[in-house]
């Protein structure tokens, strides 16, 4: 009997590195989702003060008695198009000077609007003066904001590092609180449910591979005694 040198398809193990990073991703990312969301079954409503004042362990929040500055937001920008806006939330009332502990981040069109018409008048101070009146009504807007803080490692290893590098007069323990977002669990669950999928799969088939390596060992050996 002949052994015959063959060599069978790696399969899903093939993606190799790249595959237990997208288990790593998903899992972490659709089991932080399922936590929160869990965790927070309705948005905690509190007062912008009480926020400040006891820094409740919630991420979903409804925030009362809020005030937007957006004279003090900072915005970001992909080929010239307003794309995320940063705005300062504070009690109503609280001094510009006073440290900022929540950034409210929104896409609102009419706000990247009214945030940049204010950063283009940057010449004379008639424009700037003209520009301030006409958004007068956004500059210090009083409102409730419900909205989900960001979360989890990639948050904390990349955004809060570049956000804190902007001259916000920003909280150690600052948040960002994205405007209008809630928890989705149906998303959450499909993500950890993809990563454990991907996981089995890579699992299933790396096992395979050892047991078909095995197999023709075996089958070697035996040649090698019958000859």
């Amino acid at each position: 009997m002949n052994i015959r040198t063959q060599n069978r398809t790696a399969g899903f193990s093939s993606l190799g590195f790249l595959g237990y990073i997208a288990i790593f991703g998903l899992l972490i990312v659709g089991g932080q989702g399922v936590y929160v969301a869990l965790k927070n079954p309705e948005p905690l409503e509190i007062t912008m003060a009480d926020y400040i004042a006891r820094k409740p362990n919630a991420e979903w929040m409804t925030l009362k008695e809020a005030q937007v500055s957006l004279v003090e937001a900072a915005y970001k920008a992909h080929l010239g198009r307003v794309s995320e806006v940063f705005i300062p939330v504070r009690p109503i009332g609280e001094s510009m000077d006073a440290p900022v502990h929540i950034l409210l981040s929104t896409e609102n069109k009419s706000v990247a609007a009214a945030l940049k018409g204010l950063s283009r008048s940057g010449a004379p101070m008639t424009k700037k003066v003209d520009a301030a009146a006409q958004q007068a009504d956004k500059l210090f807007m009083r409102q409730d904001i419900t909205g989900l803080t960001r979360y989890g490692i990639f948050y904390d290893l990349l955004m809060r590092f570049r956000i804190a590098m902007l001259n916000m007069n920003l909280a150690e323990d600052f948040v960002i609180l994205n405007d209008g977002e809630a928890p989705n669990l149906l998303v959450s669950l499909s993500m950890l449910g993809g990563g454990l999928l991907i996981w089995l799969l890579m699992l299933y088939n790396a096992m395979s591979n050892a047991l078909w390596r095995w197999r023709r060992r075996r089958a070697f050996y035996r040649q090698r005694a019958e000859e």
